[in-house]
């Protein structure tokens, strides 16, 4: 099963537009086995860097650097630090995406709904624990339009996969289109509440509350729909 797709209406792209897209992709895609590599190794370097100084105080000398790469190289892929963060905040929700497909090919069990919500929020933490650069990348969105939208349209895409997950278990709801305000307030939630989580992990007491109360929040939600009925 794929993530469902979400409809653009196709505009005109003006050069100017043009200009900016220029200087947030990557100067040129990589085809050659070795190349992919380079990009990816540069990209692993930089997520690193990202636990290590934050958005703020990466640089592309720092990058260099820590790659042990001539700056050159770098820029012969990466016209500048926004196209390396697009880059990377590309991979890290690829990998998102990923683990819900996993996810949905365990065909997981409705009838047992509760469960499901724990294991999908143990899920997502998982991944935003194990994933360098994760949060201080999405931490700081807000100051690149360009990630914003990224992750707009990619929280619009998981919204679908949880209507999809879950629709059926709320009986009065006949179709998913009905669920997709009630699955994107999830997401924006758990989102929000994932990365308080991941930065109070040195307290495990604190951080296991976290966890637990998130769980119970959803499951409280979901619920006094499935006990409301419909309107």
């Amino acid at each position: 099963m794929s993530l469902p797709k979400i409809a653009k209406k196709k505009t005109p792209i003006s050069s100017k537009q043009k200009e900016k897209n220029s200087k947030l992709n990557l100067r040129k895609s990589p085809s050659q086995k070795r190349a992919i590599e380079r990009v990816q190794y540069i990209l692993d370097i930089v997520a690193d860097l990202l636990d290590e100084v934050g958005t703020e105080g990466l640089t592309t000398n720092l990058i260099a650097q820590r790659a042990e790469i001539p700056i050159g190289s770098l820029y012969q892929y990466f016209p500048n630090k926004h196209a390396i963060l697009k880059a990377v905040g590309q991979r890290h929700l690829e990998r998102v995406n990923s683990m819900i497909l996993n996810f949905l090919d365990t065909s997981p069990n409705k009838t047992e709904w509760e469960n499901l919500v724990d294991k999908l929020i143990d899920a997502f933490a998982q991944l935003y624990k194990s994933e360098p650069g994760f949060i201080p990348m999405w931490s700081n969105k807000n100051l690149d339009p360009e990630l914003v939208s990224i992750d707009r349209e990619n929280n619009r895409a998981i919204a679908n996969f949880i209507a999809e997950l879950f629709f059926g278990v709320i009986p009065w709801m006949k179709k998913k289109e009905e669920m997709m305000v009630m699955s994107r307030i999830m997401v924006e939630v758990s989102d929000s509440v994932l990365s308080r989580w991941l930065r109070e992990r040195q307290d495990s007491a604190l951080a296991d509350g976290i966890l637990q109360e998130l769980k119970t929040m959803l499951k409280a939600y979901m619920n006094y729909y499935i006990q409301r009925g419909s309107k």
